[in-house]
Order: C-alpha cells, then sequence, then structure tokens
C-alpha cells in the first residue's frame, strides 16, 4: 500500500508554491488506476499540482485510522473517492471523481469564496471534534493521566461550543463526560475511598443528574435516569457490605 501511495503521488506531479493543496480520500480496497485515470481533469488543469492520498477505513480502529476520517469530516467529505480542496484557511470544496471535470473543477475554486464557508466549516470541525473525542473514548485503553484529562477538557468545551444544541448538550453529557469521570474516579479508587475519590465520584453522579434533568423525556434522558437508579442502588448495596 505504501509503495502504492508514493507511486500515486509521484503521478499527481510536483508542488508549486502559492498552490491550492489537494486531497484525495479513498476507501481501502479501491481501484487505484482507474482512480488515477478519473484525476486526468486536474492534471490537465495544473500539471505541476501535488495530491495527497488519504485511505479511509469503513471502520476505524486505531487513532490514526480516526483522525483521518475526523479529517475527512472536517473537509466535508460525503462520496468516496473524492478530491477535497483547500487552501490556507482550509478546505473549500469536494468533489467525488467520477463527476471531476474542468466545469466541475472550475466550480469548486468559485466556492473558496462563498459567503456561508465559515459557517460550513465550523459547523465540521464542530462534528469531527465529537467524533474525534468518542473514538479516543473507545481506542485508548488504558484511558488516564493527561490524555484523560484532555477528552475531560475537550468534552466541556463541546458541551459550551456556540452551536452545541441541547440535545448536542445532552448526549455529550451522558455518553462522554459521565463515562469519563466514572473512569477517572476508577483510576483514583485503589480498594479504599479517599476524600478526593468521592468527590469524583459525587462529580460523576452530578453529571449523569445533569444530563437525565436537561431532558427527561428524551431516549438519553431515559437511559440517564436508568443509570442513576442503578448508581443508587449499588451505592446502598455497597455501604451494606462496609
Amino acid at each position: 500500500m505504501k509503495r502504492l501511495l508514493l507511486t500515486l503521488i509521484l503521478l499527481a506531479g510536483l508542488h508549486h508554491a502559492g498552490a491550492d493543496e489537494y486531497t484525495i480520500y479513498f476507501r481501502q480496497g479501491t481501484n487505484t488506476a482507474a482512480m488515477v485515470n478519473m484525476l486526468a481533469p486536474l492534471r490537465q488543469a495544473e500539471p505541476k499540482a501535488e495530491c495527497r492520498y488519504v485511505v479511509l477505513s469503513d471502520k476505524a480502529d486505531t487513532l490514526a485510522e480516526a483522525i483521518n476520517a475526523a479529517n475527512a469530516i472536517k473537509a466535508g467529505v460525503s462520496e468516496l473517492p473524492c478530491l477535497v480542496m483547500a487552501d490556507a484557511r482550509g478546505a473549500y470544496a469536494t468533489v467525488p471523481l467520477e463527476k471531476l471535470s474542468a466545469a466541475s473543477l472550475q466550480a469548486g475554486k468559485a466556492r473558496a469564496e462563498a459567503p456561508e464557508r465559515a459557517q460550513q466549516n465550523e459547523r465540521r470541525n464542530f462534528t469531527a471534534q465529537q467524533y474525534l473525542l468518542m473514538a479516543r473514548m473507545s481506542l485508548i485503553s488504558p484511558l488516564q493521566g493527561e490524555t484523560l484529562a484532555k477528552c475531560i477538557n475537550t468534552c466541556r468545551a463541546l458541551m459550551e461550543h456556540p452551536l452545541a444544541t441541547p440535545a448536542d448538550k445532552q448526549r455529550l453529557c451522558f455518553e462522554c463526560l459521565y463515562p469519563l469521570l466514572l473512569r477517572e474516579y476508577t483510576n483514583m479508587y485503589t480498594g479504599a475511598h479517599t476524600p478526593a475519590s468521592e468527590a469524583k465520584f459525587l462529580e460523576a453522579i452530578d453529571a449523569v443528574e445533569k444530563a437525565r434533568d436537561m431532558d427527561r423525556s428524551s431516549i438519553i434522558g431515559r437511559k440517564a435516569y436508568d443509570e442513576r437508579e442503578r448508581l443508587r442502588k449499588a451505592r446502598r448495596q455497597a455501604r451494606t457490605m462496609e
């Protein structure tokens, strides 16, 4: 695969200063020869353009794959294989390779000055950050130390993001913040409670209660209610055994 990607990059030509950046996102197993042929309109329009190639997996099994997927989300990729056009301000257009032509390239370049560009980029970046947070939570094990603290800080920042809807906040609070705080508590617990571990456990309880109270009638609200009751029963049982 590495040798193939190097060949593709060489086929794309040499980079020239001041040029737009081009990234090709494609699914693992794609017919790369056909993909190179579909890039003919770009080579004709910009013979010295350089392309970067990124393989996307159907399911991210490593953090590196999750980062690639998050970058694709930020770029607005919705079809594969796809050409992403970017400048110093980031991605501004995507064109499926099967629709690549001189006209679609020109239309893509025109989107660099689209008035809604900044808003679209912010929305996609918000979505990508949520995806990457959840990927880190599922792929990094054990989750601890600075990495765990970074995840908690990221989650709190996303909950306060201007684009976060009430549903976003409830989901982040229950599916991310609560389990992250519970993980922090678990890491602190060494067989006996301390004031610090007790405070962390109460912080986790506070998170699940906040998620519950944001909207008790939603699916997540009902799950948070059930989880709070489970914690209450487990806590009561633990006290009877002390």
